[in-house]
C-alpha cells in the first residue's frame, strides 16, 4: 500500500488522478499500436485493464559540481510503454540506433512516451524498446514516470503478424507477472541472499 502524507488529501487526489490519466493514455496508445500491427484495435484492452502499473515521482538535484554526470544511467524500461511528464527542465537523452545520444526536447503540455521491453517482446522486435538515460540536469528537475506493464495473468506471446518465413518467434509465451518478476530478479540479483 502507498503511504500518503497526513493532511494532504489534495496531493493524494492529484497523484491518483495523474495515474488514471496516464493509464488511459497508455491504453489509447495501445489501440494505435494494435492498428499499426494489423490486429484488432481492442486486442490490448483486456490485457491492460488490471495492469502491473507504477507511477514514480522523480527528483534529480541540479548537476553542477556533481562528480557523476548522470542522474540515471543507460537503461530500457521493462513494460509496454512509459508515459513521462516533465517539468520542462532538460536532462532525458535517448540513444540513437547508430550510436550517440540525443537530447529529448521538452514541449509544454506534452508527454514523452517510450516503448518498453515487454512490447518489444510482444511484437517480436518489430517495436524496439528505447535505450535512454538522464544526465545530471543543470537545474533541479522533476518528472512523473508512469510504467504500464500488462495484467499479471495476461499472456505475452509473440503476435502472429510479427512472424513469418525466416522470422520465427524470438520469445516464448509468458504471463505479465512472470515476465516482470524475471526482469526484477535480473535487475536486483545482487540483492538476493546466497543459496
Amino acid at each position: 500500500m502507498n503511504l500518503w502524507p497526513e493532511g494532504r488529501a489534495d496531493l493524494r487526489a492529484a497523484i491518483l488522478g495523474h495515474f488514471d490519466a496516464a493509464w488511459s493514455l497508455g491504453r489509447l496508445l495501445h489501440r494505435g499500436f494494435a492498428l499499426d500491427l494489423g490486429i484488432e484495435e481492442d486486442f490490448f484492452d483486456a490485457r491492460l485493464d488490471r495492469p502491473l502499473a507504477t507511477l514514480r515521482l522523480l527528483h534529480y538535484p541540479a548537476g553542477s559540481g556533481q562528480a557523476a554526470p548522470l542522474g540515471a544511467g543507460e537503461h530500457t524500461d521493462y513494460g509496454c510503454v512509459t508515459v513521462l511528464a516533465t517539468d520542462g527542465v532538460a536532462g532525458l537523452q535517448v540513444k540513437r540506433r547508430g550510436g550517440g545520444w540525443e537530447d529529448v526536447p521538452t514541449l509544454p503540455g506534452a508527454f514523452i512516451c517510450n516503448i518498453g521491453d515487454c512490447l518489444m517482446r510482444w511484437t517480436n522486435d518489430v517495436y524496439a524498446s528505447t535505450p535512454h538515460r538522464v544526465r545530471a540536469p543543470e537545474a533541479e528537475r522533476y518528472s512523473a514516470a508512469f510504467f504500464l506493464d500488462p495484467n499479471p495473468d495476461a499472456v505475452v506471446a509473440v503476435l502472429p503478424g510479427c512472424t513469418g518465413p525466416g522470422n520465427p518467434p524470438r520469445y516464448t509465451p509468458i504471463t505479465g507477472a512472470a515476465y516482470l518478476r524475471a526482469k526484477l530478479d535480473e535487475t536486483y540479483a545482487h540483492r538476493r541472499e546466497p543459496g
